[in-house]
């Protein structure tokens, strides 16, 4: 899949971009038990039909001090953030549309993480944002969950990521 200048700027602008309010998911926890794609190295998207979802993972850190601040983020490089987001072709133009995504997160170790994921509109922009303590060299797995609005079923991802903190 390859993605237009556009599209890469929009999605840097929507990791970027944090805004206060939205919906709480995190009274939802459990994802799925089935058989997840798992997105390569360099990956961060995965189509399912006219959905693709995106997925990235940076430290805070990374956040404009300004940005972080006014959304009360804590700045730091141990603690990861999640972005998940989906979008919708609609007549050929990719289209962010609100749904549910959990996601469970959990060191090669097998420890489970805390995350929490919050819902967050921005504009057109729909996102999904968790932020997750994280060890120097430590390796997060990230097992999502994400269903459209209006749909039943989930498209089940797999995303893993090493942070380092030093």
């Amino acid at each position: 899949m390859t993605s237009s200048p556009k599209k890469l700027l929009s999605l840097s602008l929507i990791i970027i971009l944090f805004i206060a309010g939205g919906c709480d998911q995190s009274g939802k926890t459990a994802v799925s038990s089935g058989e997840r794609i798992v997105l390569g190295q360099h990956e961060h998207a995965k189509t399912f039909g006219d959905y693709t979802i995106h997925v990235n993972a940076l430290t805070t850190d990374q956040l404009p001090s300004d940005v972080a601040k006014t959304y009360k983020i804590q700045r730091s490089k141990s603690k990861a953030m999640l972005n998940v987001v989906i979008m919708k072709s609609i007549d050929g133009v990719d289209t962010p549309v609100t749904g549910t995504v959990l996601a469970l997160t959990r060191n090669l170790a097998s420890q489970v993480k805390d995350l929490k994921i919050q819902e967050i509109k921005s504009g057109d922009a729909i996102y999904y944002i968790g932020t997750v303590n994280v060890a120097n060299a430590e390796t997060l797995v990230f097992d999502i969950d994400a269903t459209p609005a209006n749909e039943s079923t989930p498209y089940l991802l797999r995303y893993q990521q090493q942070f380092f903190t030093e």
